[in-house]
């Protein structure tokens, strides 16, 4: 069962909230099967080798030859991370660094006219594969995914041997996701990072001619209304075969009830191994029901690819049709459809404390129930990427998003700023059709030059067509060269009056951060003190203050995000006054 892409699933008490999109599986089921057969989608996460060293890259060189003996490696699944986190023993720098090498077997069937692709979800930081001893493919940078074609290096029907290199060495500096410890600012790039292959693996195999990964790009413009809707649709192919194809591109917009109430259809050609890029307009939709937090509705476009009169290939991609915008310099405040939304987020690491970040589907399952049960209505990732089943999650159930690619790191070199732009693109592709998408985070805490922000800014307004009309670029907390450098808010916490927390949130139109410290099991009699322990109580008192002045106001700015839902192992800072025994100081956890 291919659990890795599983659309997330609410408990029973949400389940009412989405009765339409059960008639719609059932009367899409046709062409589920359809897809089904035209692509295969296999996991390969069970029964892999694997061993690390801490500093030695070459301890075992030649491991890819398929005679190589791992007769006393690990044997572990994945989503798998060899980093426990050493630095609970109070070390500064407690982030594990080394290497870590995985082997695994499997096999494939022939089956002619076919190709055969990896699909990598994550590995960190440098992945270097090789199939049956041949390197067939490397990727810098582990928080987004990549896809190898390995058609050709596979021994059809018999074990074939997959190795897979997960580099992560202490000191990196042309990536932008490392650890607090070797930030030249310790600590404040914010976490940890994972060592190895900590997100899922497939094998998918399609036709020649096929739709390329997240190759189906869908958006609206603001000038939507329940009324009409136009979308915009890009469709990238590429013909892998070694023959010019003459093939048909059918797009078909399909509401809950299963009924196709608008479609496009077209006559395209691509010569052996080249890949294009083809553009749609649907603009006859009507009757349309617009995603909310309330209702997020969402359609599916049925993209079609034929040959001959026969389905080569198919994708389905829901879409949710909405707009936003935010009122800056008026009436401060965020609009969803027309409609103000006071926004009451929450900010997330992908993080387990001694686990970091190779999570099931039930680990982010039970996270994203835990927002919605809380009552947020946005989401804020903290501070990098997450796994693509949080973004099916908030499309699913209405809950905004505030999505961010790194935090506090610059290196001011050519294979930096390189590097950085081709997982930006990356990062933007996975994501652009997400309706609950609105706002695009380039750094927090920016330390990026002004003109390289304005650079990438452009790099994402060319790759999203409503970046800055709709959704902003955004820094946090320090920043310039993006649409806007939203601020955090940590009165009564680090200074200032908490009790003109109203005039704060009008004034700064949208709180990236509030929050608290707070002992756990301590209590404190009385009200909110400034200067006070830093009991639960006074968290408590502190945070309902701040939510109270927030929803005064709320005619009068955007919203809030709370700092944060889960601790999170953060190398290289020292936390002042942590724990009250020597026994509860569990090393630079950022709470």
């Amino acid at each position: 069962m291919n659990e890795s892409r599983i659309p997330y699933k609410p408990q029973r008490h949400i389940v009412k909230t989405f009765h339409n999109a059960v008639k719609l599986c059932v009367v899409l089921s046709l062409w589920f099967n359809s897809l089904k057969a035209q692509r295969t989608d296999i996991l390969l996460n069970n029964h892999w080798q694997t061993i690390a060293s801490d500093s030695n890259e070459n301890a075992y060189n030649g491991f890819e030859a398929i005679n190589y003996n791992t007769k006393h490696w690990r044997t572990v699944n994945v989503p798998h991370n060899w980093d426990a986190y050493d630095g609970y023993r109070r070390l500064l720098h407690g982030n594990k660094h080394g290497y870590a090498w995985y082997k695994k077997i499997f096999t494939a069937t022939k089956q002619a006219g076919k190709r055969y692709f990896l699909f990598f979800e994550g590995v960190g930081s440098y992945a270097t594969v090789w199939l049956n001893g041949k390197q067939v493919g490397y990727h810098a940078g582990g928080r987004t995914s990549f896809t190898i074609d390995v058609t050709d290096y596979l021994i059809f029907n018999k074990p074939n041997q997959l190795a897979v290199r997960a580099d992560h060495p202490a000191n990196i500096k042309d990536l932008p996701w490392v650890c607090g410890g070797c930030s030249d600012e310790r600590g404040f790039s914010e976490g940890s990072q994972p060592m190895g292959i900590f997100r899922p693996l497939h094998l998918i195999i399609t036709n020649e001619v096929r739709i390329e990964p997240f190759g189906v790009h869908v958006w609206n413009d603001e000038k939507v209304s329940e009324k009409s809707a136009t979308l915009n649709l890009e469709i990238r192919i590429k013909n892998y075969g070694t023959y010019s194809s003459f093939f048909r591109i059918d797009n078909k917009v399909v509401d809950n009830l299963g009924k196709i109430i608008a479609s496009s259809s077209s006559i395209e050609h691509l010569y052996a191994k080249q890949s294009q890029t083809f553009s749609y307009t649907i603009s006859n939709i009507t009757n349309v029901h617009l995603w909310d937090i309330k209702n997020p509705y969402l359609y599916k476009v049925v993209t079609t690819v034929t040959e001959n009169g026969k389905t080569i290939d198919e994708a389905v991609t829901p879409y949710g049709i909405r707009s936003i915008k935010w009122d800056r310099g008026n009436s401060n405040r965020f609009f969803l459809n027309g409609k103000p939304v006071l926004i009451n987020g929450i900010a997330e690491y992908e993080h387990l404390l001694g686990q970091s970040h190779a999570f099931t589907n039930h680990q982010i399952a039970s996270r994203v129930k835990t927002v919605k049960q809380l009552g947020f209505n946005a989401f804020r990732d903290a501070h990098q990427p997450h796994n693509l089943q949080y973004q099916n999650a908030w499309d699913s159930l209405g809950i905004l998003w505030w999505t961010q690619l790194s935090a506090h790191v610059w290196y001011d070199t050519k294979a930096f700023r390189e590097n950085f732009k081709t997982l930006l693109k990356e990062w933007v592709i996975e994501r652009r059709n997400s309706p609950s998408v609105i706002l695009w985070g380039l750094q927090n805490e920016s330390k990026l030059p002004a003109d390289f922000a304005k650079e990438c800014t452009e790099l994402i307004r060319s790759l999203d067509p409503t970046a800055s009309s709709q959704r902003f670029v955004t820094t946090c907390n320090g920043g310039e060269g993006t649409d806007w450098d939203v601020p955090q808010n940590w009165t009564g916490t680090y200074g200032g009056n908490p009790n003109t927390y109203n005039e704060d949130v009008k004034r700064q139109v949208l709180i990236g951060e509030y929050g608290a410290w707070r002992t756990l099991d301590l209590h404190t009699e009385g009200g909110f003190t400034q200067n006070g322990a830093l009991s639960e109580d006074r968290m408590t008192q502190l945070m309902e203050t701040k939510i109270r002045l927030a929803e005064q106001v709320k005619d009068s700015a955007a919203g809030q995000f709370f700092w944060l839902l889960t601790s999170h192992d953060n190398p290289g800072r020292m936390q002042g006054g942590e724990g009250l025994r020597e026994l509860d100081r569990i090393g630079p956890v950022n709470y």
